[in-house]
């Protein structure tokens, strides 16, 4: 079984050096493939990887320009380099992924082909606004991994020029084995420099106002990565 992660980017480079750093912090030690969709010019760096990662940097035909939406054709294109008998993790360029988080799926996915963690949070650092949606049927593609037929069923997804909803739709369509689990390990986060997301997380009025140093809770002392991002201290 292999283990492979895709994570399409470009513009992003301050996320994109922390999320290198969570993915070197992972407990897990085995090998993995981590396929790195790059649209954007210049080229995003790629920090040193630990032993054992092999970095795979595609840059396709086309090139993002603001009010484009990319992802799911760069999804696909990161797909193209997937075997189909991986276990295919999600890492977005933007997110915190806490140590355990790679060893905890690779456990829970033994008997499911698609799952992911039930409550998806989400901090924008800018506004320091926070919130917690808590899900019942799906959750967000950031924390989804799959297999299998679920993987088949990714790929094919991808290939249909989707471009809203894709975690949503992969979740409700999907029939097989999946589940959704109670583990903490993945943060959404919103607001970081470069690239504009996509998604209501990005407006300025989506959460709650941390008044409760909600953040240091969910990523302990991975906050301190994003206070020089703040808008609002």
């Amino acid at each position: 079984m292999s283990i492979c992660a895709i994570s399409p980017t470009g513009g992003r480079p301050e996320g994109f050096a922390l999320l290198a750093e969570y993915i070197n912090a992972q407990s897990y030690s085995g090998p993995l493939t981590w396929i790195i969709v790059d649209d954007v010019d210049p080229t995003t760096y790629i920090p040193k990887m630990r032993e054992g990662i092999d970095v795979v940097v595609i840059r396709p035909d086309w090139r993002w320009e603001p009010g484009m939406n990319t992802h799911a054709r760069n999804m696909e294109k990161a797909l193209d380099n997937v075997p189909s008998d991986a276990v295919c993790f999600v890492f977005e360029d933007d997110d915190i992924y806490l140590s355990g988080y790679i060893e905890a799926m690779i456990e829970s996915i033994s008997d499911s082909e698609l799952i992911g963690e039930i409550d998806s949070r989400y901090y924008n650092v800018v506004t320091g606004k926070h919130r917690t949606l808590y899900g019942r049927y799906h959750c967000s593609l950031a924390s989804t991994v799959c297999r299998g037929d679920a993987l088949q069923a990714f790929r094919d997804m991808c290939e249909t020029g989707i471009k809203k909803m894709l975690d949503v739709t992969f979740w409700k369509n999907f029939k097989g084995k999946k589940k959704l689990l109670k583990t903490r390990n993945a943060i959404g986060f919103k607001g970081l420099p470069g690239r504009a997301g996509i998604g209501i997380g990005h407006n300025r009025h989506f959460g709650s106002v941390d008044i409760n140093d909600t953040l240091r809770v969910w990523a302990g002392d991975y906050a301190a990565n994003y206070d020089i991002f703040r808008e609002v201290r």
